[in-house]
């Protein structure tokens, strides 16, 4: 290793979270958020268990970890609550789920289905051989964010998935109604641009890669079984060789705006399916779903969660 890449290891990576939330947050900010989030993890084993139904209105999927477990269950937890227990819930790996996440996970939502990393790795041999599709199983090894991708989203039929970082305060509506017709939904961002390698219009023109405008990562649902996974490697490598320095984020929202594309798929209520981005979140009682991203952060973790145990 060079000494630039010794100082990264050592002092730059180790403080880089650190050094973000003190620059956006100030000291006393970071300190108040870490607060919270320690918070957070104790009031969660806390939550009374919520019993579970057979009869089931939705199902959904969550890519979780060591960073974000507690997150999962409020999320969960809140959903569960608003539909009385007739969900499915799927926990995927972002590679450091352990059986202890998955216990505390299962003491709040006892009918939780943690699927192994093992049988994720046996499907996606079949689905997706490595020989097929280097790049979406490169993809996939490269950072957690492809898992919902390539995990979650390679199974039978209609499946959502769910950003860990969002309460419910109410039944979603529009969500079971995508459920019960298979349709494809997404979240909508506020922001003029989404998070995508390329504007959408240099996508389309420049690429022929056509994407649904404004599209966040927070709920999407769209029918697996009609991806054409040939086509989306072709695609996934084509990024990769004209976008080499993108990050995986936007490599992955990019990806999947292309598939809500090619699946029509329409937009949640953007004033009931709330996406946050500020310390001061404009709140109000018609938000069905708040996703708290970027400076939102501060007010879910030392405040908003709070709500769902008082």
């Amino acid at each position: 290793m060079t000494i630039g890449q010794i100082a990264y290891s050592i002092l730059y990576k180790p403080t880089l979270s650190f050094r973000y939330h003190v620059n956006h947050f100030g000291l006393f900010g970071w300190l108040a958020m870490r607060t919270g989030e320690n918070q957070m993890k104790k009031a969660v084993r806390q939550l009374p268990p919520i019993e579970f139904s057979k009869d089931k209105v939705l199902e959904v999927c969550y890519l979780t970890g060591e960073k974000y477990w507690h997150q999962t269950i409020f999320c969960a937890y809140t959903l569960a609550r608003s539909l009385n227990g007739r969900v499915g819930i799927k926990l995927y790996s972002d590679g450091t789920l352990t059986d202890d996440h998955i216990r505390m996970i299962r003491k709040v939502l006892p009918g939780v289905e943690s699927i192994p990393e093992m049988q994720v790795i046996s499907y996606l041999d079949a689905i997706l051989p490595e020989k097929k599709y280097p790049t979406l199983r490169y993809l996939r090894n490269w950072h957690p964010f492809f898992r919902r991708l390539t995990d979650i989203h390679t199974s039978p039929s209609w499946t959502m998935h769910l950003d860990s970082d969002m309460i419910f305060f109410d039944k979603p509506g529009q969500v079971l109604a995508a459920y019960e017709k298979k349709s494809s939904i997404y979240m909508k961002e506020r922001l003029a641009n989404s998070y995508f390698v390329d504007t959408v219009d240099h996508l389309r023109d420049k690429h022929h890669i056509n994407c649904i405008r404004n599209v966040n990562g927070g709920m999407i649902a769209y029918d697996n079984d009609k991806i054409d996974y040939i086509d989306l490697e072709e695609k996934a490598n084509y990024l990769l060789l004209k976008y080499p320095g993108a990050g995986p984020a936007q490599i992955e929202q990019t990806l999947m705006s292309y598939v809500l594309y090619t699946q029509t798929a329409v937009p949640l209520d953007e004033h009931k399916y709330a996406v946050f981005y500020d310390k001061l979140p404009a709140l109000n009682d018609l938000q069905i779903v708040r996703h708290y991203i970027f400076k939102a952060k501060f007010p879910y973790l030392t405040n908003e969660w709070k709500k769902v145990i008082r």
